[in-house]
């Protein structure tokens, strides 16, 4: 099972991240959290406007 990047932060003062085979910059990072936060138990993502 990948771990999930929601466990991971940001270090201040880099410019990228390497987590679980893909390189991350902070934007894509952030974006990259907030689909993991409408993941459900099953690992299918919900719809953005049903979840807040």
């Amino acid at each position: 099972m990948k771990k999930r990047i929601l466990f991971y932060e940001f270090p201040e003062g880099v410019n990228t991240v390497f987590i679980d085979g893909k390189r991350y910059t902070r934007e894509s990072f952030l974006k990259a959290c907030q689909r993991e936060k409408r993941r459900q138990k099953n690992g299918r993502f919900t719809y953005a406007s049903k979840h807040s």
